[in-house]
């Protein structure tokens, strides 16, 4: 069963795109224990975020290198940035969602990693409205104010 935890990540889209390069550091080490993976896939809400955390990346961690790349150009990188539109390949079995909205193909994940802005506004009711749909599809749900 897909297990879901909601992430408190920021204020805004920029802040929360920080935020999932650090986490991806931390889940491809196996900094958070039982929460590791030597890959995973990021969903984004548009190409211009994907693009945004593409090049995020190659800066965070800063004294590493994850191998990543926007899905439709990735082959083996251990990182797919996916945005409207693309589609994954099966393989990961971490999800990190920057979009407020469920995604498609949930159920083929083990952990579902839903970044939730805190803007006060809309993102954050749209989360709130993703947080309700994991719990009507059965997934067992969390949420973790920081990590």
């Amino acid at each position: 069963m897909v297990e879901a935890t909601f992430i408190a990540s920021g204020n805004n889209m920029k802040e929360a795109l920080n935020f999932a390069a650090s986490l991806v550091n931390k889940v491809i080490i196996g900094e958070l224990g039982s929460l590791s993976s030597s890959s995973l896939d990021i969903f984004c809400s548009s190409i211009e975020d994907a693009n945004l955390l593409n090049d995020i990346l190659w800066d965070t961690p800063k004294y590493s290198l994850i191998s990543h790349n926007l899905v439709n150009n990735a082959s083996r990188d251990l990182v797919k940035i996916g945005y409207p539109g693309t589609k994954f390949a099966l393989g990961s079995n971490v999800l990190i969602n920057l979009s407020p909205d469920i995604p498609k193909g949930l159920d083929s994940y083990e952990s579902y990693l839903q970044l939730v802005i805190m803007d006060g506004g809309n993102l954050r009711e749209r989360a709130a409205n993703t947080w309700t749909e994991c719990n009507k599809m059965g997934l067992k749900t969390q949420f973790i104010e920081s990590i």
